[in-house]
Order: C-alpha cells, then sequence, then structure tokens
C-alpha cells in the first residue's frame, strides 16, 4: 500500500500543477498580433467585403473545403496566420515563440482538416473502443453482472470520439461544445463505471438500487455541469477544473480499491497501471509546444497516448468481469 499512496500523491501533484498552469495554456495572442490583423482586415476587403467576391470565393473554392464549412472570414484566418507566422519566422522568431491564433497552434490543414493529427489519433481512440466492445461481447457472458455497464461505457465513448474527430476537423463554435460535452461524459462514465464496481457489486451480483442511485446522482452532476457551459459560461478553466477533479476522484476510488484487492485479483494491476499512465499522460496538455512539422503537438500526442491505455484497460474489465461472473457460478453451485 505505501507504493500505492506515493504513486496517489505524485499523481494528485502533478494534477495540481496542470491547475496551476491552466491560465497559461488558456492564452492565445498570435490573433492580436498587428501583421496578423493588418493582413486580416487586407485579406477581408479584398476578398469578402461585396457580393461580388463573396460569390467569386465560393465558386473557385475546393469542394473539400466548402464541405467543412471554410467561409470566407475563415479562410482569410488561415491565410493571414500562415503569413504571420512566414513573417515571424523571417525575422528570426524561433519556432519556440511562435503564437498560437485563436486559442491554437498553426496547424497545416489537410484536405480542409485542421489538425490532421489529432483526427488520426482521434478515430484510433474510437477504433480502440470498438475493440473493447467486441472484447467485452466476444469473451464475457450477457449474465456477467458488469457486462452492460461496460457496454454503456464503451458506446459513450465511441460517441466522444466522434465528435474529437469532427472538431479537430473544423473548430467552430458548435463542433467546440459537442467536444467539450462529450469529452467530459468519458470521464464522468469512467467514474460511474468504477462507482458501481465498488459499491454495487455485492455477493458477485449486481444490485441494481445502489446501481441506478449512482448513476441517477452523477448523471445530474454531469447535466447541471453541460448546461452551465451551454447556458450560463462557457468557461474553458472551470470546465478543466470540473474535468480533473472528476477525474481526481475516479483515480482515488480505483486506485485504492484495486491495492486493496490485488491478492486475491492479480489482474487488478492493469487497471491501475491504466489509470496512473492516464494521469502521467496528462502531462502532455501542461508540456505544450508548437507543432512539430506545423502537424503533432501536445494535444494529438496526448490523444495518442491514450490508444494503447484503452487496450490495457479492455483487457482489465474483461478480466474482472469473468471474475465476478465465474464467482457467482461457484456461489449459485454451493447454495
Amino acid at each position: 500500500m505505501d507504493s500505492t499512496w506515493r504513486t496517489y500523491s505524485y499523481s494528485t501533484i502533478l494534477i495540481l500543477v496542470i491547475l496551476c498552469h491552466l491560465d497559461h495554456v488558456l492564452a492565445s495572442a498570435g490573433d492580436r498580433h498587428k501583421v496578423h490583423m493588418h493582413l486580416l482586415r487586407s485579406c477581408l476587403n479584398q476578398d469578402c467585403s461585396t457580393p461580388q467576391q463573396l460569390e467569386s470565393f465560393y465558386e473557385n473554392q475546393p469542394l473539400e473545403l466548402w464541405m467543412l464549412g471554410w467561409d470566407c472570414t475563415h479562410e482569410c484566418r488561415y491565410l493571414s496566420m500562415w503569413m504571420t507566422v512566414d513573417h515571424l519566422l523571417q525575422k528570426g522568431t524561433p519556432v519556440a515563440d511562435i503564437p498560437q491564433f485563436y486559442g491554437k497552434w498553426p496547424f497545416i490543414r489537410v484536405f480542409g482538416i485542421q489538425e490532421p493529427a489529432s483526427v488520426i489519433f482521434s478515430i484510433g481512440n474510437g477504433l480502440a473502443q470498438v475493440f473493447y466492445i467486441y472484447q467485452l461481447r466476444k469473451r464475457v457472458p450477457h449474465t456477467a453482472p458488469m457486462y452492460y455497464v461496460g457496454l454503456a461505457q464503451g458506446g459513450i465513448a465511441i460517441n466522444a470520439w466522434i465528435w474529437s474527430t469532427v472538431f479537430h476537423s473544423r473548430d467552430l463554435p458548435w463542433t467546440e461544445k459537442m467536444d467539450y460535452f462529450c469529452a467530459y461524459s468519458i470521464v464522468m462514465c469512467s467514474l460511474i463505471t468504477s462507482l458501481v464496481r465498488v459499491f454495487a457489486v455485492r455477493d458477485n451480483s449486481l444490485n441494481m438500487k445502489v446501481a441506478l442511485g449512482i448513476t441517477a446522482v452523477s448523471s445530474l452532476f454531469y447535466l447541471k455541469h453541460i448546461c452551465h457551459l451551454a447556458f450560463v459560461d462557457f468557461n474553458y478553466g472551470y470546465n478543466m477544473k470540473v474535468n480533473i477533479a472528476t477525474a481526481m476522484f475516479n483515480f482515488a476510488v480505483m486506485v485504492l480499491w484495486s491495492a486493496w484487492h490485488i491478492k486475491e485479483q492479480p489482474y487488478l494491476w492493469k487497471a491501475i497501471a491504466s489509470i496512473v499512465s492516464i494521469n502521467v499522460c496528462i502531462s502532455l496538455e501542461v508540456l505544450d509546444f508548437p507543432p512539430f512539422w506545423w502537424t503533432f503537438d501536445a494535444h494529438s500526442l496526448w490523444h495518442a497516448s491514450t490508444i494503447p491505455l484503452v487496450i490495457l484497460y479492455a483487457s482489465y474489465f474483461v478480466d474482472d468481469c469473468l471474475y465476478v461472473h465465474n464467482a457467482k457460478g461457484k456461489l449459485v453451485k454451493g447454495a
């Protein structure tokens, strides 16, 4: 247990460091740069200020840009951004000092996709969740107490990664909101799954009253948080703090419970390893840096790092479902 407490302490310190750096991470200055503002005004005046200019713009616009909603204003922003970056590099500005624009690093778009690396890794996470559901359906009997909880968790995660793919393909106000709302659904669903496993599985059976109570209370909190973001204040710092607080609670529950039962359930090392690794990998969100080759940034690498962790978590969850199911079978035979 000493090593478990040390792991818990280190991860808690890491999360507190993340909270302290929230304002720094969320800062953006490139779109306020005087060169960018001048170029943007010029582009808007030359290409977007009259109906004739707009008609010409859309007539000559590539199909993939039109399909992804690149209107004249956003096209001017993109072109002005890269002209500003080129200007700064020619002046000798180090790549590490290139500012963010509109809350993002400069990314080279591919077929109209704004953040191609994050899109690819979001799809990878979605496929990993499909693998998780496949393993659950293939190896775990439907009568296992946690079977349908696992299916729900996988389905919610797939939905979230679909919206992550949409958002990173095209950053618009509504795609951003859907990405944030669904990303928190993964965090909350993970907590619900952990709480149900720890408090609702008794005598190797699922206590539905406890499970439904946990789900109802957690879901109400989730809806309250989403409604606050949607209708009161879409606050990035507040959202991040809620996400991290929920993740910390889940971390504490799962690590302590797994450490307590690991002697009789050795496979629980997978649960500890997966949740500790996720907390370590989230440091990529703090160690923010301009994207390599203007494609791979810290956020995309964070998405990449979670793909193998989904596979590890799937292995734990299947093992745990089979452990509970087999133990339940032994209890029935003994009775």
